[in-house]
């Protein structure tokens, strides 16, 4: 392996406490992600004696490099925000829901498809704000414990999450320069098998649950459905809610099949469908107004990521931190080493949190990466796999406290009973991909 040249000690040591301090702040949680990738990157600059006009061309370049990311999460979030708004999402999961039955499998397997549904606006948040209060009546009624149902609405968010317009691939692919809809064509069947475990996970889950005395009579279910049988609300037709469905369904097969880069996807479909629900100017106004203010928040952090990334980069940070990791790299340890991350993933993100291992570790495992001749692809497929699956029970960030809140479980409860089943589905997973050669042994 190389060793670090004198010329990059003071740009690695700068790089290795910058990256302290960006992760120190993280854990805390004291600052929001923005002012922490824009300050300290800038403060770590000009330590390193570059100037303003220096720091400014480094800005640019990692601005430019977000630029198609902050296009995609902007147009996307607003598009699912208005289906969800306008009753699309409710339609489905009506019609899905009646088709509960009156088993404990069937009711956990329900909560892994509403949790799917609601989960295509790539918002954990609102999968939870959906999920849970539909599922969690239903559950106690049942007997069901409520950490089983929570487990299942986490399965199925993370196996959702590696869609492209989801926050965990962007913020993903903006440190390390991969493209989305790529990154997601690379890593589908490695999401497929991570939904379909989702699906297996309620049997299994269910045989637990039933042993713990959850169940009830075929009386006191026909008197649960009569509640669950009640029309979905909807603020437009459903002639509209048809166009929607069959327009997201077109959009999404378009950019599957590469006809389609999902940015210019989702600026195509949120315009179509804008015009279509609601027709008056007055209205569309209002309605970007709402939903942009949904979208502004996660853009602010790409260009803040953008920032931090292009500081790294154009310093030299990045190659003298790579260095510093090739150093101290065993040759044998090389070619497995993307295997390995994937392994560890769910640990590494539950306790540093997903912003720490996507936006502060991935670009400098990145040039490790590459330096050893290894896949950028892969590098992302590792760090998605676990990412992904425990963001519902991380340690670290609102989102699964949230969820907890909902559920009325205590995160040390939920880390006891989900932890197990996580990391299993992240080691499958893993092992899954190493076959596929998505993730080399």
């Amino acid at each position: 392996m190389s060793t670090i040249k004198g010329g990059y000690f003071m740009v690695t040591a700068v790089g290795f406490i910058m990256m302290a301090i960006v992760v120190f702040l993280l854990l805390k949680g004291k600052i929001t992600l923005a002012p922490i990738f824009v300050v300290i990157p800038v403060i770590a600059a000009l330590i390193l004696g570059f100037s303003l006009n220096d720091i400014n061309k480094f800005i640019g370049d990692g601005l430019s490099s977000v630029l198609n990311t902050a296009a995609l999460f902007a147009f996307a979030v607003m598009y699912f925000s208005f289906l969800n708004d306008v009753g699309m999402f409710d339609v489905i999961v009506k019609k899905v829901m009646k088709y509960l039955g009156n088993k404990v499998e069937i009711v956990l397997l329900m909560t892994v498809i509403v949790a799917c549904i609601s989960h295509l606006d790539g918002s954990g948040a609102t999968t939870m704000l959906i999920t849970i209060p539909t599922m969690l009546p239903i559950c106690k009624k049942m007997k069901i414990r409520p950490v089983a149902m929570l487990l299942m609405a986490v399965a199925a968010s993370g196996a959702m999450n590696m869609t492209p317009w989801c926050s965990s691939v962007l913020r993903l692919t903006s440190a390390t320069g991969v493209d989305p809809q790529e990154l997601w064509r690379f890593i589908l069947p490695l999401q497929a098998f991570c939904i379909v475990m989702s699906f297996i996970l309620p049997f299994l889950v269910g045989k637990v649950e039933r042993k713990n005395g959850a169940g009830m009579t075929d009386a006191e279910f026909l008197e649960l459905k009569k509640t669950i049988d009640e029309p979905a609300k909807l603020t437009v037709s459903k002639g509209v809610i048809a166009f929607d469905m069959i327009l997201t369904l077109v959009i999404l097969g378009l950019m599957l099949a590469g006809v389609l880069k999902s940015n210019l996807g989702f600026m195509l479909a949120f315009a179509i469908a804008l015009v279509v629900n609601y027709p008056n100017v007055k209205e569309q106004t209002a309605k970007i107004k709402q939903y942009g203010g949904t979208a502004l928040n996660m853009v602010v952090i790409i260009f803040a990521i953008g920032v931090l990334v292009g500081i790294m980069k154009g310093t030299g940070m990045i190659d003298g931190m790579a260095n510093a990791c090739l150093a101290l790299l065993p040759d044998s340890m090389g070619s497995h080493l993307t295997f390995i991350i994937s392994l560890l993933s769910v640990p590494l993100s539950m306790f540093l949190g997903s912003d720490t291992v996507y936006l502060v570790l991935a670009p400098v495992l990145a040039t490790v990466i590459t330096t050893v001749g290894g896949s950028l692809m892969a590098l992302c497929a590792s760090l998605l796999v676990g990412a992904c699956l425990s963001a519902g029970i991380c340690l670290i960030g609102p989102s699964p406290y949230l969820a907890l809140g909902l559920a009325g479980v205590e995160m040390g409860e939920a880390l006891k009973y989900c932890f197990k089943w996580i990391f299993g589905m992240s080691v499958l997973a893993t092992i899954f991909a190493g076959i596929l050669g998505i993730v080399p042994f």
